[in-house]
């Protein structure tokens, strides 16, 4: 029969130094703000997310080249199709009178959290031309998730991490959670890594190899645990795994008292990870990050109908997950940030998709965010050497906002001043 008390699933995350051998009764200092982090893996094509209604006819030629003349190259979301999502940088415009942008027409649950007022837009960001390898994977979410440039493989902490660890949050489970199934650098740092969970958090427990004998085990176990230490090293040994099986009853208790029962049935990957990430901020878990994933971004061929799919799957995830918290009484401490390697080139390649471009979009979501446009749509007129959108904000502008959201210095984490956009 299978029982809670088992082996802990997902301890690689704790390989430094287990948060749970700290205090876990002290709270953040200076701010109580939530911060949950989603990667769009891959690196988003922000062109036809955010459609520039004001470049229309600059952004046709671009989407719809004469070379090759097939319509099957063709990028371009036809103007007709953006009246419901178009929005202007006053939040208050309708779309019917909004002339400046439009969002991807997939997006309308985004539009109706803009026109609430609680989504900013950041456009025209990404890596500076001084990163040397800005067009690399690897490198563009290092980048986004260590706050620095040029510095790859050099063993950065993660820029929340570090903030976090600068401001002392703790809390029932830690100060940082993933639940894509993998622990982000964002959440690393030298002193302390995150909490992963799996998905659902339901299944976080032991695996004591299965059988009849499950019971028998789980008791010889507890028994091992009980005997006196011989020496420091199993000293420490036993205060992880006691500290591990405390961890795990707490997240069981979270789950079993908050089953989000009443969420909106997940319908995808991503829809379930920010449903278990509801659960345990409603539940009391007590972490000020939490880390969600999105795949498949990378669009080098059939561009349309992957990316209409994964700004469907974002679009609608995001409206559940905020109206759930809003539902419950929990959507005044937290802040939603999107994020991807970089952006797209503005024309389609031979595949009908796109190669790794420069500058695009990103988002911003929450009670406390004051919603509007943020940064400067490039001029598609002007496109920079690489024949790629110009960045018109440092991704380390975005970040240094969020910092100073969650009660860091953004200064002493950066280590350089970059001026914060307000959009939080």
């Amino acid at each position: 029969m299978t029982t809670r008390r088992h082996v802990l699933k997902g301890l690689g995350g704790l390989a430094i130094t287990p948060f749970f051998l700290r205090s876990m009764s002290a709270q953040a200092a200076g701010s109580d703000g939530i911060l949950v982090s989603i990667l769009l893996a891959g690196g988003n094509d922000g062109l036809n997310t955010v459609v520039p209604l004001g470049q229309y006819g600059a952004y046709k030629k671009l989407r719809r080249p004469s070379d090759p003349p097939s319509p099957e190259t063709a990028l371009d979301i036809p103007l007709a199709s953006l009246a419901a999502t178009a929005f202007d940088a006053n939040p208050a415009v309708s779309a019917s009178a909004a002339r400046t942008y439009a969002f991807n027409p997939a997006m309308g649950a985004m539009r109706q959290l803009y026109a609430a007022g609680r989504l900013a837009v950041v456009a025209g960001v990404g890596l500076p031309l001084a990163e040397v390898a800005s067009l690399d994977h690897e490198v563009g979410q290092y980048d986004w998730q260590t706050g620095t440039i040029n510095t790859f493989s050099t063993g950065q902490p993660g820029w929340l991490a570090t903030t976090l660890d600068s401001v002392g949050a703790t809390g029932r489970l830690g100060s940082m959670i993933s639940v894509s199934g993998d622990l982000p650098l964002l959440l690393s740092d030298r002193a302390t890594q995150a909490l992963v969970l799996p998905t659902p958090i339901d299944n976080f427990g032991i695996s004591t190899g299965g059988g009849d004998d499950q019971d028998q085990l789980l008791q010889t176990y507890q028994q091992i645990l009980a005997l006196p230490p011989t020496s420091a090293v199993e000293a420490y040994d036993r205060a992880v795994a006691t500290g591990a099986g405390a961890l795990e009853n707490g997240v069981q208790d979270i789950a079993s008292a908050m089953p989000g029962s009443d969420y909106p049935a997940p319908q995808s990957d991503l829809d379930q990870q920010l449903q278990q990430i509801a659960r345990l901020i409603i539940g009391g878990a007590g972490a000020r990050a939490y880390f969600a994933a999105q795949d498949g971004y990378d669009t080098h061929s059939a561009q349309n109908p992957t990316q209409v799919g994964l700004l469907t799957d974002l679009s609608t995830s995001l409206s559940n997950f905020y109206h759930y918290l809003k539902t419950h009484g929990a959507s005044s401490k937290v802040v939603i940030a999107t994020f991807s390697d970089f952006g797209r080139r503005p024309s389609a390649n031979l595949d009908f998709g796109t190669d790794h471009g420069a500058a695009s979009v990103c988002f911003v979501l929450g009670d406390r965010v004051h919603g509007g446009v943020y940064g400067r749509y490039p001029d598609l007129t002007k496109l920079d050497d690489n024949g790629n959108l110009a960045m018109q904000v440092d991704f380390r502008n975005v970040i240094s906002d969020l910092i100073g959201f969650m009660g860091g210095n953004p200064t002493a984490v950066l280590g350089m001043t970059m001026p914060r956009l307000g959009f939080v």
